[in-house]
C-alpha cells in the first residue's frame, strides 16, 4: 500500500469534485498536504491550478496583513489596560499620600495597588503567549507555503531532469 495520498483522497479532504475547482481557501489546506500527495497526483493538481504560485502570494500577503492588523489592535488594548491599571494605581497613591489613614486603611490601599500590579503581570504573560501563538502561526502558514512551492519546483525539476535523460539516452542510442 502506497504511503502517499491518492488523488481521491486529496479531492475528499479538500472537498471538491475535481482539482478545477480549487479555490484560495483551499490552497494553503492542498499546500499543507502536498508532501503527503503522490507526486503525479500533485502535478496533476498544479496543471489543473495554474496560479498556485501567484495564489499562495497573494495568500501570504493577505495573511501578513492580517497578523500586522491583529498585532497593532492588541497593542492598542494591551495599552489601554496598562493605562487602566496605571491610572487606578496613581488614585490609590494619592489616597495613601493622606494622612488621616489608620494602618489598616493604608495596607488595604498598598494590597490594592499590589493587586493591580499583580493583574499587569498576568496580562503580559497572556500578552507574550498570544504574540508567540500569533508567530508560530505565521511561521507554520509560511511553511506551508514554502514546503508546496519546494515540493512542485523540485517535482518540475525531477520531471524535466528525467526528460533531459530520457533524451541524452534517446541520443546516445541513435550514435
Amino acid at each position: 500500500m502506497s504511503k502517499y495520498l491518492t488523488e481521491q483522497k486529496v479531492l475528499r479532504k479538500l472537498g471538491i469534485p475535481d482539482f478545477r475547482h480549487l479555490t484560495k481557501d483551499k490552497v494553503i489546506k492542498m499546500a499543507a498536504m502536498l508532501d503527503k500527495m503522490d507526486p503525479e497526483v500533485a502535478k496533476k493538481a498544479l496543471e489543473q491550478f495554474p496560479e498556485f504560485t501567484s495564489t499562495a502570494k497573494e495568500i501570504l500577503i493577505h495573511y501578513k496583513d492580517t497578523l500586522d492588523k491583529s498585532l497593532v489592535q492588541n497593542h492598542d488594548s494591551v495599552q489601554k489596560y496598562y493605562d487602566t491599571c496605571n491610572s487606578i494605581i496613581e488614585s490609590l497613591k494619592k489616597q495613601l499620600d493622606t494622612a488621616n489613614q489608620s494602618f489598616e486603611e493604608r495596607k488595604y490601599i498598598i494590597d490594592q495597588m499590589l493587586y493591580i500590579a499583580n493583574m499587569m503581570k498576568e496580562k503580559d504573560s497572556e500578552n507574550k503567549k498570544f504574540l508567540f501563538a500569533m508567530a508560530m502561526g505565521a511561521l507554520t502558514t509560511a511553511g506551508a507555503v514554502v514546503l508546496a512551492l519546494g515540493t512542485v519546483l523540485g517535482a518540475s525539476t525531477t520531471v524535466h531532469d528525467n526528460n533531459l535523460l530520457d533524451s541524452s539516452q534517446d541520443d546516445n542510442s541513435n550514435s
